[in-house]
């Protein structure tokens, strides 16, 4: 028989659209109702149809790694990030239900939702944001600190595969960078340089890939955006010699980034891969409120190359 609980959020949907109704509801109830549902459901299905439910579900299947191989690289990969001064942090296989539609304007269909206010991990760098903002919001971040984390973590991404490369679920490495404004672009072209820095370590280092090139691609958000390019331009050029570097103008829209996006191009096979892509976004400036907060994220398809490379 339904508890009290449960007939009072019950009767609160009656004579209602059950869309709207539900979508309003306390997080609180809305997760009592959803695990009553879950049970419900889950206590109907059968071990056959378990078995069914396993063949025709392309998230839950393995990868087509060698598990060891792998974690190794991902060690090694984990490594040079702390060498380059970016702490590894182990992060949850869940994030905060809109982690990455709140701050990222991404469409939630895009991302697994999952029961108590959860979702499973679509982007590393959201959470990431969110540790950071937390960090400060609690003082163990002050002043003009840097800080730097990386991670090496498994996504799952809910929308259409582009091509049979991709898979439902897969493993990115991720940087992200945080500070307050200093003034004159500092932060950006330091944190900017850090990246890619690592970035190309890595390639170097486990992938034996020494030629990359990058692409700048210039979004909204900062109030000179010529200036702006112009000086993480030149700040790539004194640092970073012989990176071919495109700067590449009228770009579709993109709400995402603000002020660059970038990507790291590596030639595989004959053919060009984007292997990392990265920008400036304004999260920890929506978390917190304060506008003079910065932050660089990238991400490295680490499984992928592997895939390619390694195996």
């Amino acid at each position: 028989m339904p508890s009290s609980k449960l007939q009072r959020i019950t009767s609160q949907l009656q004579n209602k659209d059950i869309v709207e109704a539900l979508s309003q509801l306390p997080g609180a109830d809305f997760n009592t109702l959803m695990l009553e549902v879950y049970n419900r459901r889950a206590s109907a299905i059968t071990p056959v149809q378990l078995l069914q439910q396993y063949n025709l579900n392309r998230f839950v299947k393995p990868a087509s790694v060698d598990s060891i191989a792998f974690m190794e690289a991902e060690l090694a990969a984990l490594k040079i990030f702390r060498k380059k001064l970016f702490e590894p942090i182990l992060l949850s296989p869940l994030a905060p239900f809109g982690a990455c539609s709140v701050p990222g304007t991404v469409n939630q269909d895009k991302v697994i939702s999952a029961a108590r206010s959860t979702e499973v991990m679509a982007d590393a760098t959201n959470a990431i944001a969110l540790h950071i903002a937390a960090e400060r919001q609690a003082g163990k971040i002050t002043g003009l600190t840097s800080t730097h984390y990386s991670t090496i973590q498994r996504h799952v991404r809910s929308q259409p595969l582009p091509s049979p490369k991709f898979t439902a679920h897969f493993t990115i490495g991720c940087l992200v960078s945080s500070a307050l404004d200093s003034g004159n672009f500092s932060f950006e072209s330091r944190s900017l340089v850090h990246h890619l820095e690592t970035w190309q370590i890595l390639l170097s280092e486990y992938f034996g890939i020494n030629e990359l090139s990058l692409r700048m691609i210039p979004r909204n958000g900062y109030p000179t955006p010529q200036v702006f390019i112009s000086h993480l331009h030149q700040a790539l050029n004194d640092q970073l010699q012989g990176i071919p570097i495109e700067v590449k103008e009228n770009a579709e829209s993109n709400n995402y980034y603000k002020g660059l996006q970038f990507k790291v191009v590596i030639n595989v096979g004959g053919e060009d891969l984007e292997i990392a892509d990265g920008g400036f976004v304004d999260w920890t400036q929506q978390l917190l409120g304060n506008k003079k907060e910065r932050l660089l994220i990238s991400g490295f398809g680490i499984e992928l190359l592997y895939k390619l490379c390694r195996v």
